[in-house]
C-alpha cells in the first residue's frame, strides 16, 4: 500500500432483450440470477462514458487494478517496471488470457486498445510519447517522468478490449473484454444481462449469472431494497438506511470513501471572484447540521477536501472551517457587498445571486441544496436551485452556463487523487470542478512537480502544499464526506465495499 492510499477498512458482509451471443444464457439453464441495482444508465459503448459500469460488474479489466486496501496489483498486466530515465514503463502481460470472443490477449491487441484510450480526455494528463511492443511486453513511453502512470492505468477509460470490439473508424461497436463476466444481452439503457466467462484464466466466479438494472431515482432504489427485490442495491440515501434495515429483507453496509460533497464555483463571475465571498459562503454553510439532520452521519462533516481515510492527503493540522454566519456577513461587508431592500446584497450593480446546479442521481444532494439555500439567504445571498441529470454539470461547464454546483465528487477514479485534482483545480475549464479560478497556475506548478517526483518524502511535502493551497484559497467549499451505502440480501456472502468504487467484486461473492 502506498503512502497516499487508504487505511484498511473493509465491510463484508418484461422487456425485449437484444442477444449478444447465440449461446443460451445460464439463467435459462436454471442458474440463479444475482440482481444488482445502481443508478448508472448504460448510455453508449464508449469506455470513457460507461467504462466504470463495465469494471464494476467485472466485464472489463484494466492493465493495473487497485485492491480495496489500497495497493496496486496486476490486472491484465502481471507486473511492471520503469527504466532508469523514468520515461519507459514495461508491462509484462499475464499468460493464457483470452477475450470474451475466444481470441488470445496479445501485446499487440493490448497496445492497440490502449492507444484508443489515450485519445480520450480521461487520460489526457499522461504526457504520452508512445505505446509500443517489445516481444510479449507492452511498453509505454512518456515525454516526461510520470511517477503515477500505473495508478492512471486503473482508470476505467483504459479498459482493454479485443480487436473485434472496434469498428473501421476506431470506435467501439460492442463490448468484447477480458473480465470474469461477459455481456449476454442489453435492454436499452437500463438492463444488462451477464454470464460467467468460462474462459477466464484467473478465477472461476461462484455466481454464474447477473442482471444489472439502472434505477436513477434514489427513492425507487430504496423501495426496491425495502421490498427485497434485489441482491445488491448501490448508492442509497442515508435517510433510507433505517427503513431498509427495519424491513428486514436487506441489510445496509456503509464505508467512508474518498468522495466529497462540495460546492464548486465559476470564480470568474463577480459573485465568486473575491476570496472573501467564497470564505463567507464556507462559513455560512452549517456542515455539522447537514451531517446530523440530513445525512444522519455526524462524522461526515467535511473540514477539508479529503477524509482521514486518505492517509497521505488528509492533513491533521489544517484548521476546521467554522460555522459562523456573523463572521461571514462581516467578510461580505468588507468585500463591499451591501444589503438591498430585499435583504440580498449588491455590489457595483450585481446582485449576490446565482443558480446552484445539483444532481438527481444522488438523492441527498437536492435536500442538502435546499438547506444551503436557506443558510446562504441568511448572509444575504439569493440561490436558485436547479436539479439536473448526471451529465448536466459537465454540460453546463462546457457551454459556459455553470455558476456554482453542489456535486458528489470522487477523488479516486484513478487511485491517486492527483489525477482528479489536476482537472478540477489546475485547468481553466474542468469537466466537473471549479472554473476560471486565479490560483490554478499555482496548483499546476505543484502538481507538475508531484507527477515528476519518484521520491516519497518530496511527494508527501507536495501533497501538503496542494491541500493547504486548496484549503486557504477555497476554489471549492467542502460540505461533507461520503458514506458509500450498499443494501445486501441474505442470499449472498463475501460482499466487500470497494472504497475506490472501481469494482463490485462480484467474482468473489458466493451464494449462501
Amino acid at each position: 500500500m502506498t503512502s497516499w492510499g487508504l487505511t484498511r477498512r473493509l465491510l463484508l458482509a418484461g422487456a425485449f432483450i437484444l442477444p449478444l451471443a447465440a449461446m443460451p444464457s445460464l439463467a435459462q439453464q436454471g442458474e440463479p440470477v444475482l440482481r444488482v441495482v445502481a443508478p448508472w444508465e448504460y448510455t453508449s459503448n464508449d469506455p470513457a462514458d460507461i467504462g466504470y459500469i463495465l469494471t464494476r460488474l467485472g466485464v472489463a479489466e484494466t492493465l493495473v487494478q487497485v485492491e480495496p486496501e489500497g495497493q496496486l496489483v496486476g490486472g491484465i498486466a502481471e507486473s511492471w517496471s520503469v527504466s532508469e530515465d523514468k520515461l519507459s514503463w514495461r508491462f509484462k502481460l499475464r499468460a493464457g488470457l483470452s477475450f470474451h470472443d475466444g481470441s488470445p490477449v496479445t501485446a499487440q491487441a493490448v497496445a492497440a486498445s490502449l492507444k484508443q484510450s489515450f485519445i480520450g480526455e480521461s487520460l489526457s494528463a499522461v504526457p504520452l510519447d508512445s505505446v509500443s511492443l517489445d516481444g510479449a511486453d507492452v511498453v509505454i513511453r512518456t515525454k516526461a517522468p510520470f511517477s503515477v502512470l500505473p495508478a492512471f492505468l486503473c482508470d476505467y477509460a483504459s479498459i482493454v478490449l479485443a480487436p473485434s470490439a472496434y469498428g473501421a473508424d476506431g470506435k467501439v461497436i460492442k463490448i468484447v473484454a477480458t473480465g470474469p463476466y461477459k455481456l449476454a444481452a442489453i435492454d436499452g439503457k437500463t438492463t444488462l444481462e451477464l454470464d460467467r466467462f468460462e474462459g477466464y484464466a484467473r478465477t472461476r466466479p461462484a455466481i454464474a449469472r447477473l442482471r444489472y438494472t439502472a434505477v436513477v431515482n434514489g427513492d425507487t432504489r430504496a423501495n426496491i431494497a425495502i421490498a427485497g427485490d434485489a441482491d445488491l442495491v448501490y448508492t442509497l440515501s442515508p435517510t433510507a438506511t433505517p427503513r431498509i434495515n427495519a424491513a428486514g429483507q436487506m441489510k445496509v453496509e456503509s464505508l467512508t470513501i474518498p468522495r466529497i460533497r462540495a460546492l464548486f464555483f465559476d470564480s470568474g463571475l463577480p459573485q465568486f471572484s473575491d476570496l472573501r465571498v467564497r470564505r463567507a459562503i464556507a462559513m455560512a454553510v452549517d456542515r455539522d447540521g447537514i451531517a446530523k439532520a440530513i445525512l444522519r452521519h455526524p462524522d461526515s462533516s467535511a473540514s477539508q477536501l479529503l477524509p482521514p481515510i486518505m492517509t497521505g492527503w488528509h492533513r491533521q493540522g489544517l484548521p476546521a472551517i467554522p460555522h459562523d454566519p456573523a463572521a461571514a456577513r462581516k467578510l461580505l461587508d468588507e468585500a463591499g457587498w451591501v444589503a438591498a431592500g430585499d435583504g440580498i446584497r449588491v455590489k457595483d450593480g450585481v446582485r449576490l445571486a446565482a443558480k446552484l446546479l445539483t444532481l438527481v442521481n444522488r438523492p441527498e444532494l437536492p435536500v442538502m441544496a435546499s438547506a444551503i439555500q436557506a443558510q446562504l439567504r441568511g448572509i444575504g445571498m439569493d440561490v436558485a436551485i436547479e436539479v439536473g441529470p448526471g451529465n448536466s454539470v459537465p454540460a453546463a461547464i462546457k457551454d459556459g452556463t455553470m455558476q456554482f454546483t453542489l456535486v458528489s465528487r470522487t477523488y479516486v477514479n484513478v487511485p491517486e487523487p492527483i489525477a482528479t485534482i489536476i482537472p478540477d483545480f489546475a485547468r481553466e475549464r474542468s469537466v466537473w470542478g471549479t472554473v476560471r479560478w486565479d490560483g490554478r497556475d499555482q496548483v499546476k506548478a505543484l502538481t507538475d512537480a508531484y507527477l515528476a517526483s519518484f521520491d516519497d518524502a518530496r511527494k508527501d511535502e507536495l501533497r501538503g502544499q496542494i491541500i493547504a493551497l486548496l484549503h486557504d484559497q477555497m476554489p471549492a467549499v467542502p460540505v461533507s464526506w461520503t458514506e458509500h451505502s450498499v443494501a445486501v440480501s441474505g442470499r449472498i456472502k463475501n460482499v466487500a465495499i470497494d472504497p475506490y468504487e472501481m469494482r463490485y467484486l462480484v467474482e468473489r461473492m458466493a451464494w449462501k
